[in-house]
C-alpha cells in the first residue's frame, strides 16, 4: 500500500509540474504573439491588389506578344516576309508620335486678345492670351479625346513646349503671334461641346474680358507632322 501511495503522490507531483510547464509555455506564446491591426490588413490587401493588377497586365502583354507572333508566322506563310507588317507598325508609330501627317474630322479653334478698352480696375494681362490659356485649351481637348493637335500649324508631341515670349507664343521653338489657331482631330461634336463648356477657363475669360474665341466643326482637318528633331541628352539605351 505504501508503494501505491508513493506512486500516487509522484503522479500528482509530476502532473503538477507538467501543468506549471504548460502554463509557462502558453504565457510565453501569448507574450510573443503579434496582433494584426486593421491597417495592416488593409495594406496587405492593397499590396495583393497591386500584384493582381501587375499579373493581369503581364498576362495581357503575353497574349499580345503571342498574337503578334501568330500574325508574323501567318504573314511569313503567305508572303515569305514580314516586311509589310513591320512597315504598317512603323507608320502607326509615326502617327502616334507625330511624325506623320494625319487627317480626320474635328474642330478648329481661334483665340485672340481682347480688343475692348481696359477698365480702370482691370489688369492689362487679363485681356491678353497667355501660354497658360492655350495650355488649358489643349488639356480640355485631350480630355475630350483629341487624337492629334496642332497650334498655328505646329504639331504637338510629347516633347512640345508652349511658352510666352512677350505678346507671342513659342511652340516647338517657333514663335507665333495671335490669333492662335488650334486644330484637333477627334469626335467633332464631342470636342466642340467640351470647348463650349461654360465653366472652362477659356469661356470664363471670354465672358469677363471679351477675348476672341471661336469654335468650328470640320468634317476634315489635316494636321501636319512634326518637322523638328528630337535631341536627347540624357536618355541612353537600356541593357
Amino acid at each position: 500500500m505504501g508503494s501505491v501511495k508513493i506512486k500516487q503522490k509522484s503522479m500528482i507531483i509530476i502532473n503538477f509540474i507538467i501543468g506549471i510547464l504548460i502554463a509557462v509555455s502558453i504565457k510565453n506564446i501569448n507574450g510573443n504573439q503579434t496582433f494584426v491591426t486593421l491597417k495592416t490588413i488593409q495594406e496587405i490587401e492593397n499590396q495583393i491588389e497591386v500584384e493582381r493588377v501587375d499579373v493581369e497586365n503581364l498576362n495581357k502583354l503575353i497574349l499580345e506578344k503571342k498574337s503578334n507572333i501568330a500574325k508574323y508566322e501567318l504573314e511569313i506563310e503567305d508572303t515569305g516576309s514580314i516586311k509589310t507588317i513591320l512597315e504598317k507598325e512603323l507608320d502607326d508609330a509615326k502617327v502616334i508620335t507625330g511624325f506623320k501627317d494625319v487627317v480626320g474630322e474635328g474642330v478648329v479653334i481661334r483665340i485672340s486678345d481682347s480688343e475692348r478698352e481696359l477698365e480702370e480696375w482691370e489688369n492689362p494681362n487679363d485681356l491678353v492670351i497667355h501660354d497658360k490659356d492655350v495650355i488649358m485649351v489643349i488639356n480640355d481637348l485631350k480630355v475630350a479625346g483629341a487624337e492629334a493637335i496642332s497650334i498655328n500649324g505646329e504639331r504637338l508631341t510629347t516633347f512640345s513646349e508652349i511658352k510666352c515670349s512677350g505678346p507671342t507664343i513659342t511652340i516647338n521653338e517657333s514663335t507665333y503671334g495671335q490669333p492662335f489657331v488650334i486644330k484637333a482631330v477627334g469626335d467633332k461634336k464631342f470636342l466642340k461641346s467640351a470647348m463650349e463648356n461654360p465653366y472652362s477657363n477659356i469661356n470664363t475669360k471670354e465672358y469677363l474680358y471679351d477675348i476672341g474665341f471661336e469654335v468650328e466643326e470640320k468634317d476634315e482637318i489635316i494636321i501636319p507632322k512634326y518637322s523638328g528633331e528630337f535631341k536627347f541628352e540624357y536618355i541612353k539605351e537600356g541593357d
